[in-house]
């Protein structure tokens, strides 16, 4: 699914309203990069249907505007005259030349909405429709004149950066608690395997204002080494525990430890200076990915790297023979980035969402203090089993901004309360519960969680 931005919108000399689409990165033989992003990339000022978008008093007519890129593209003007009587023609453009008729004109859904829609056809064969609410419906690629030009259908209305995939609040559906297991498998072409690293991330803290998301988190790695020649001997390393933080804008989507996001479709942003220019981060799109792994089926946002060299020409960037960098979020399970260069996720466990666990912890065992040694340490909940009530003893005196939440196997919260500053003693009422399996959370004003398993009978 090709994603597009509105950079801008002005008035040009001419007094005519002019809005002009976001640059990109494609393919230097003109392909859509994201059904196939390996190749050579050059950057262009013109997007899936030109560089902007102009209206004109007279006569009244939208045009559409590719500017022109040396021998790749050349400059390219299609005009559209919704307003026009149906079955009128007109000169769509004189270079190639091009006649257009209005087709029709009337009310159509689009999506759920019933809206004014025109239907414009060119004399290629090609079809452009227009909504009065929703734009540019329907039109072929990079405005090709040419019969076989592919064909581009709007997919989902323009909306704003909190309604899209690429918001964080979609793609970081994350609570204190949860935890997330990777495993990074470093390419090589040597007969000899590369270093295994296992990686177990557990989130601390969570913190929403009006316009930003910000997240803590700790993690530790245990890497094994193989015994290759001229490398380390054979056995197992492990990281110390260290605290990170990630923040995100909730205006921009933009964030200092995911350079990445959001690119649209063809964005790019600079990775790092090379020599002669810089590598860069370039947006895919939105990509229909099927089940793998923990990682279900649906849309996923998806980045990769460009590198100057690898047989690109000056000027010009390269994926390499295979993509060097790439990076992923799955919208439907929304615990982050699932893959990023050599790291892949395999498995997690989640406070809310179904499934709550997925992978195996086999390999992630022994990493991070255990998470039942640290609610030890804060507190004991007896009975447990319990059948009427449960009581929850802290070792020290409750602070200002602890919530006592508990919740049933599918994450529902199903009975909270605040807890009074100095209390240590918690009741927790279990009356008219159904029996099974319960989690108790204690969370602190810092958006810290310690959680106890409870058992009612």
């Amino acid at each position: 699914m090709y994603t597009l931005r509105l950079d801008s919108a002005y008035t040009t000399a001419a007094g005519d309203s002019a809005w002009a689409f976001n640059r990109l990165v494609k393919t230097s033989d003109g392909r859509e990069q994201s059904i196939n992003p390996y190749g050579i990339y050059r950057k262009s000022r013109n997007n899936l249907f030109g560089a902007r978008l102009t209206w004109q008093r007279s006569p009244a007519a939208f045009v559409l505007e590719n500017f022109a890129e040396g021998s790749a593209q050349a400059a390219f003007t299609l005009q559209l005259q919704p307003q026009t009587v149906v079955g009128s023609s007109w000169t769509a453009s004189t270079s190639p030349a091009l006649t257009a008729t209005l087709t029709s004109r009337g009310r159509q859904l689009v999506g759920t909405v019933l809206d004014s829609v025109a239907v414009i056809t060119l004399s290629s064969g090609r079809v452009v429709r227009l909504s009065k609410t929703y734009g540019l419906l329907e039109a072929p690629q990079w405005l090709a004149a040419t019969s076989t030009a592919p064909q581009w259908t709007q997919a989902l209305p323009p909306m704003t950066l909190t309604q899209s995939a690429y918001s964080p609040m979609r793609l970081f559906s994350l609570l204190p608690g949860d935890e997330i297991g990777y495993l990074t498998q470093p390419f090589t072409i040597t007969p000899f395997p590369a270093p295994e690293s296992h990686t177990l991330r557990r989130i601390l803290t969570r913190q929403q204002t009006a316009d930003s998301l910000v997240f803590t988190f700790q993690e530790q790695t245990r890497t094994q080494h193989f015994g290759i020649p001229g490398g380390p001997p054979a056995g197992f390393q492990t990281s110390p525990v260290w605290v990170g933080r990630w923040a995100f804008s909730l205006r921009t989507g933009k964030s200092p430890q995911f350079p990445a996001l959001p690119l649209l479709t063809g964005e790019y942003a600079a990775m790092y200076q090379s020599s002669s220019q810089p590598a860069l981060y370039a947006g895919r799109g939105l990509i229909m990915e099927a089940a793998h792994g923990c990682v279900p089926s649906g849309l996923s946002v998806s980045f990769i790297g460009i590198f100057p060299g690898f047989n690109a020409p000056a000027g010009q960037l390269s994926t390499g023979i295979d993509i060097g960098w790439r990076q992923e979020f799955s919208t439907v399970l929304a615990l982050g980035a699932v893959a990023t260069f050599e790291s892949g996720l395999r498995y997690y466990r989640r406070s809310v969402g179904t499934p709550l666990t997925c992978g195996s912890f086999k390999g992630f065992s022994n990493l991070l203090p255990a998470r039942a040694a640290q609610a030890a340490a804060l507190a004991t909940l007896h009975p447990n089993p319990a059948t009427d009530q449960a009581t929850l003893t802290l070792a020290r005196p409750a602070r200002p901004g602890h919530i006592l939440r508990l919740t049933d196997a599918l994450g529902r919260t199903v009975w909270q309360a605040a807890v009074s500053v100095g209390r240590t003693a918690l009741a927790v009422p279990l009356t008219g519960q159904p029996a099974g399996c319960y989690l108790l959370h204690l969370s602190g004003a810092d958006g810290t969680t310690a959680t106890w398993r409870l058992n009612h009978e």
